[in-house]
């Protein structure tokens, strides 16, 4: 599977002790995902514009693991996470 870009949209920032919460929704369907290592210095808000690379992991199960990055505006890595497609229809 090639990267695929989604954008998609800061909808909630939840600040923790060491790290913020991020919560982006999928422009197109409306799915959102949580991000929970987001370092507190990023000049990131909601209502920002954000975009998700998508890439299919390695793996012998059937349905293979996807890595999901949220960069922001400038390309900047804010964070990442590992879901199953069936969470995310990205396919």
């Amino acid at each position: 599977m090639t990267e695929k870009k989604i954008p998609c949209e800061i909808i909630a920032i939840n600040e923790g002790k060491t790290w913020n919460n991020i919560v982006v929704e999928r422009k197109a369907s409306k799915k959102r995902l949580f991000f929970g290592k987001t370092k507190k210095d990023m000049e990131i808000n909601v209502g920002d514009t954000a975009y998700l690379v998508v890439e299919a992991m390695q793996s012998e199960l059937p349905e293979a693991p996807l890595r999901v990055t949220l960069y922001d505006t400038n390309g900047t890595k804010v964070d990442w996470t590992v879901i199953q497609p069936s969470q995310f229809n990205v396919l």
